[in-house]
């Protein structure tokens, strides 16, 4: 039975080593989604001005 408390142990820490890197993963996506929203703002605030000006 010891066995077995041992092997549920490491399968469950195997199950949590993924969720976390998973969430790290998903971390780095948002925060690229971030940066790109950044980026297309200014980049509709430059065209903004561009047609106000016309």
């Amino acid at each position: 039975m010891d066995i077995d408390f041992k092997e549920e142990l490491r399968k469950r820490d195997e199950l949590l080593a993924g969720y976390l890197k998973q969430i790290e993963i998903q971390e780095e996506f948002i925060q690229k989604q971030k940066e790109l929203i950044e980026y297309l703002e200014e980049h509709i605030s430059k065209i903004t001005d561009i047609v106000s000006g016309v």
